[in-house]
């Protein structure tokens, strides 16, 4: 897909928080790329570099700026190396020269309402959309996990499994690798388990988690209510619609084979794989997928608005190629085995 890039604004504080409208551009639900360009955040250094990616970080918005009702500020769900909490929209944005930011929103297109969520619409509510109770549901299980820390063994074994991630990628013709990686991440989860029942992750693994277990428990409860029973049967054959990372092995088709065929109850805990699968998400993975469209970047303070282009479409500045190339896809020529 082609897309051309227009600057809108260029302070995106002004922008994105409107302080004289009652609309936000930002909508709840919408997940926020990060790229830390401070030399000092080694941190998000070693993300960019072991990932291969120019995004650091990601968070969802879990409420946006609504000045007649009081909320002058947007704020976001954010997994960071001290734990899971609420920042505002200002320090995900400044200093401009240290943040690109990329947003993107979930396609929900598909989703089905339920004749409840229908009812609830609120023509005079500006964060109202098609899929409002969804997303709503998706800020709320991000915010359930604020005392989820994540600690040294949690990075261990996310970095294992990552390992085997990049291992099945660039690595097949020595199978051992992959093998050993994975090894490694049994062990660190089951020291894991043994400490504490709690999910933990890092950023993109906290909003991969948070759309999948939203929709999962939205089915869970509609099955059980007739009149809901059509809509969840239709949102479950569309459960892969919510994966933003690649899924080479199938394990999100083939649990929601088990569950349609009644081999898995969808109202269980996902199996294992399920899981990390949702854990090892990484920025890249949002910055590629087509279940996430594109609408705004933040360049050097620019705010830019991304719109689709005729196939062809050629740049009209350097300015705007720069800004095309950082939302291109990444590892676009890699194929995961």
């Amino acid at each position: 897909m082609a897309y051309r890039a227009i600057t809108i604004e260029q302070n995106p504080l002004d922008y994105f928080l409107q302080p004289h409208s009652s609309v936000s551009p930002l909508q709840v639900g919408d997940v926020v790329l990060r790229a830390n360009h401070d030399p000092k955040e080694i941190f998000a250094r070693l993300i960019r570099v072991a990932t291969d990616s120019q995004w650091s970080h990601s968070a969802i918005v879990y409420l946006v700026s609504d000045p007649p009702q009081g909320f002058d500020n947007t704020y976001l769900v954010e997994a960071k190396t001290k734990g899971i909490h609420i920042v505002n929209w200002r320090s995900e944005v400044v200093p401009f020269d240290e943040f690109t930011v990329g947003i993107k929103r979930p396609l929900l297109d598909w989703y089905v309402e339920t004749p409840y969520e229908r009812a609830r619409h609120d023509p005079h509510d500006p964060e109202d959309t098609h899929g409002i109770a969804y997303l709503r549901h998706v800020r709320g299980i991000a915010m359930n996990q604020i005392n989820g820390l994540y600690d040294n063994k949690t990075v261990y074994e996310l970095t294992a499994l990552y390992a085997a991630r990049v291992a099945r990628r660039h690595l097949s013709q020595i199978p051992q690798v992959a093998e050993a990686a994975s090894t490694v991440a049994d062990l660190f989860r089951k020291w894991d388990e043994s400490d504490s029942s709690m999910f933990r992750f890092i950023c993109s693994g906290l909003v991969q988690y948070s759309f999948f277990e939203a929709l999962r428990r939205r089915i869970s409860n509609d099955l059980e209510i007739p009149e809901h029973r059509e809509a969840a049967l239709s949102n479950l054959s569309n459960l892969h619609r919510i994966i933003y990372r690649e899924d080479p092995e199938g394990i999100i088709p083939d649990y929601i084979e088990q569950v349609q065929s009644g081999r898995l109850r969808i109202q269980d805990e996902p199996p294992e794989p399920v899981i990390d699968l949702l854990k090892t998400a990484l920025p890249a993975d949002f910055n590629n997928s087509p279940n996430l469209q594109w609408r705004y970047a933040i360049l050097d303070g620019d705010v830019w608005a991304i719109e689709e282009a005729p196939e062809g479409y050629v740049p009209r500045s350097e300015k705007e190629l720069q800004m095309l190339q950082l939302i291109n896809p990444e590892h676009a020529s890699d194929k995961e085995k």
